[in-house]
C-alpha cells in the first residue's frame, strides 16, 4: 500500500499567486494609509505666530450678507470683496492671494451672481501692468482647473499678464479620505497627469467642459488649499491683510461671508512666512520679502493678533474654550460644525456655565442643489440635547445662498478673543488634512472691533430690522440614519465637509 503525499499548507509558490498578491496589496494598502494620515507636515505649516499688538483703529469688520429686510424683500451688503480689489489697486510693493475657489461656476439657483472672478483677474493684471516690478502672486487649489482637466481663461490670462500663479500641491498632504487615498496613491496617481478634455462630465458644472478619469480620481481625495487671505501694502509703506470666508467665486457671490482687515507690517509678515511655506511645498520659487520692515510709531495698542494655521487654529479654539466658564459668552457663526473635539469643548463650557449661542447653516442649499442637512443638524441636536440649557442654536434662512462664516469669540468681563478665517469645525479643515489660515484677535469689550462683531451677530440673532435667523426647531432633526452618516463621514472623511 503507497502512502499518500501530504501536501503542504499554504500555496507553496514562489513566484506568487492571487491570494499572496492580494494580501500583499492589502498590507501596502493599510501600511499607505496609517502613514499618508499621520505623517509629518511639510516645514512652515501648522503655524502659530505670535501676538502681535495692533491698534483697535487698524481693525475693520468685514460683512457680507444675503437677508430679507422688513418687507421680505431680499437684502444684500457687501463689503468684503470691494476691500480686496481696493487693496490691490493702492499696492505699489506686493500683492499676494491665497484663495480656494477661483472661478466662473454659478450652479443653477437663477439667482443673479456678481463677477466676482473676472473682477479679481482684472484687478490683478492691472496691478501687474502699473507696477512690472512689484511681485503679484496668486496661490489657489486644482479644483480650479478640475484637478487638471480644464485650464480655465481667467488663470490663463493671469500668467500671459505676468502673475505668478501657483496651484498648491496637495499630494504632499496628509489624506483626510485614506480608505480611497490609499489606493489612488497605489495606482492611479501614476497613470499620468490629468489632461484638459475628456469624455466624463463635469462634475461642478452640467455646462462646463467634459473632463477625463483622472479628474475625478483627483477630486476623490477630497483635500484643499483652503486658505482665503489677501497681503497687500496700503502704497504707503504699511503692510495689511484680509483674512476671512470669502471666495473669488461667481457661485459664492451670494454668501453671507466674515473677514477682517488688519493693518499690520507684522502680521503681514507672519502670513508671508506662512505662504512661502505653501510655496515651498508646492516646488513654486519664494521670492525674498520685498518690503522693508518699518517701525510703527507707538500708538494706543489696545488688540493683540496672530496668525494660525493648520491645526494650530484647533489648538487654539479648544485653549479658549477651555477656559470659558460662569458668566462668559461665546458666540458662533459657522457654516459647518461636525469636529469631534469643538462639540465636547462646547458643551464642557456649557457645563461650567458659559452660555453659548450658535448661528448655523442649515445645511440645505449648495449651488442650486438640495442638501440633506448633514452634518449640521446633527450637531446641533447633540448640542441642544447636552448643552443644559446653555446652548442655544438658531439657523440662517438661507434661499440658494450659503451661510459661510468661520468664527468664534469668547467674552469675558474684561476681553473678547475671536478666531475667524477659512477653517471649518470640521475634521478635514482643522486636523492637518487642509490648508487653512484664521487669526486669533484679543481685543477688550466694548472696543470697536469688539462692539462691531457683537452687532453683527445680535443683528442676525435677533432679526433687527431684517430676516435672518430661525429658531432651532425649524431645521431639527431626529433621524438616526442621518446621524450615523454624519458621524461616519466626520470619523472616516468619505464625505465632501
Amino acid at each position: 500500500m503507497h502512502n499518500k503525499r501530504k501536501h503542504s499548507r499554504g500555496c507553496g509558490c514562489c513566484t506568487g499567486c492571487p491570494g499572496c498578491l492580494l494580501a500583499a496589496a492589502l498590507i501596502l494598502w493599510a501600511l499607505m494609509m496609517v502613514w499618508h494620515t499621520n505623517k509629518s507636515l511639510p516645514d512652515g505649516l501648522n503655524m502659530e505666530g505670535e501676538a502681535i499688538a495692533v491698534p483697535a483703529s487698524d481693525i475693520s469688520v468685514l460683512a457680507d450678507l444675503t437677508a430679507r429686510d422688513g418687507r421680505g424683500q431680499p437684502l444684500v451688503e457687501q463689503r468684503i470683496f470691494d476691500r480686496m480689489l481696493a487693496r490691490i489697486r493702492t499696492a505699489r510693493r506686493l500683492v499676494l492671494l491665497d484663495i480656494f475657489f477661483f472661478n466662473t461656476i454659478t450652479g443653477s439657483d437663477g439667482s443673479p451672481h456678481r463677477t466676482l472672478c473676472s473682477q479679481l483677474t482684472e484687478a490683478l493684471i492691472s496691478a501687474k501692468e502699473r507696477h512690472p516690478e512689484m511681485p503679484v502672486v496668486v496661490i489657489t487649489d486644482p479644483i480650479n482647473t478640475i484637478y487638471g482637466g480644464h485650464e480655465p481663461p481667467h488663470l490663463q490670462a493671469l500668467r500671459q499678464g505676468g502673475v505668478t500663479l501657483v496651484m498648491a500641491d496637495l499630494k504632499k498632504l496628509r489624506d483626510s479620505n485614506p480608505l480611497y487615498s490609499a489606493w489612488w496613491r497605489m495606482g492611479p496617481r501614476w497613470l499620468g497627469r490629468p489632461a484638459p478634455g475628456g469624455r466624463l462630465p463635469n462634475p461642478f458644472s452640467a455646462e462646463g467642459p467634459r473632463v477625463g478619469i483622472r479628474s475625478w480620481l483627483s477630486l476623490l481625495n477630497f483635500k484643499a488649499n483652503h486658505r482665503k487671505v489677501l497681503l497687500t501694502d496700503d502704497g504707503g509703506g504699511q503692510l495689511g491683510v484680509i483674512i476671512g470666508s470669502l471666495n473669488a467665486h461667481d457661485g459664492s457671490s451670494r454668501h453671507s461671508n466674515l473677514a477682517l482687515e488688519i493693518t499690520s507690517t507684522a502680521l503681514a509678515r507672519q502670513v508671508w512666512e506662512s505662504e512661502a511655506a505653501v510655496l515651498a511645498l508646492s516646488s513654486a520659487e519664494v521670492p525674498a520679502w520685498p518690503v522693508p520692515n518699518i517701525p510703527r510709531k507707538e500708538e494706543d495698542t489696545t488688540c493683540r493678533v496672530s496668525l494660525l494655521t493648520e491645526s494650530a487654529i484647533l489648538d487654539a479654539i479648544l485653549a479658549e474654550l477651555g477656559l470659558a466658564g460662569p458668566g462668559d459668552a461665546v458666540d458662533g457663526a459657522l457654516f459647518y460644525l461636525s469636529h469631534r473635539g469643538i462639540r465636547r469643548a462646547l458643551i464642557n463650557a456649557a457645563d461650567r456655565g458659559a452660555t453659548i449661542r450658535l448661528i448655523l447653516d442649515p445645511s440645505k442649499d449648495a449651488f442650486g442643489r438640495t442638501k440633506n442637512g448633514i452634518p449640521n443638524r446633527q450637531a446641533a441636536l447633540d448640542l441642544m440635547t447636552q448643552g443644559r440649557g446653555q446652548i442655544t442654536v438658531r439657523w440662517y434662512d438661507t434661499h440658494g445662498e450659503q451661510f459661510h462664516p468661520k468664527m468664534i469669540v469668547i467674552r469675558n468681563a474684561a476681553e473678547s478673543t475671536v478666531i475667524l478665517g477659512s477653517a471649518n469645525m470640521t475634521r478635514r479643515n482643522l486636523d492637518d488634512f487642509n490648508l487653512e489660515s484664521d487669526v486669533r484677535l484679543r481685543c477688550p469689550i466694548g472696543s470697536p472691533p469688539d462692539a462691531e462683531l457683537q452687532q453683527w451677530f445680535d443683528r442676525l440673532w435677533f432679526n433687527e430690522e431684517i430676516h435672518a435667523t430661525v429658531e432651532f426647531e425649524a431645521f431639527e432633526d431626529h433621524s438616526l440614519v442621518r446621524r450615523v452618516l454624519a458621524d461616519v463621514q466626520e470619523r472616516t472623511g468619505m464625505g465632501t465637509f
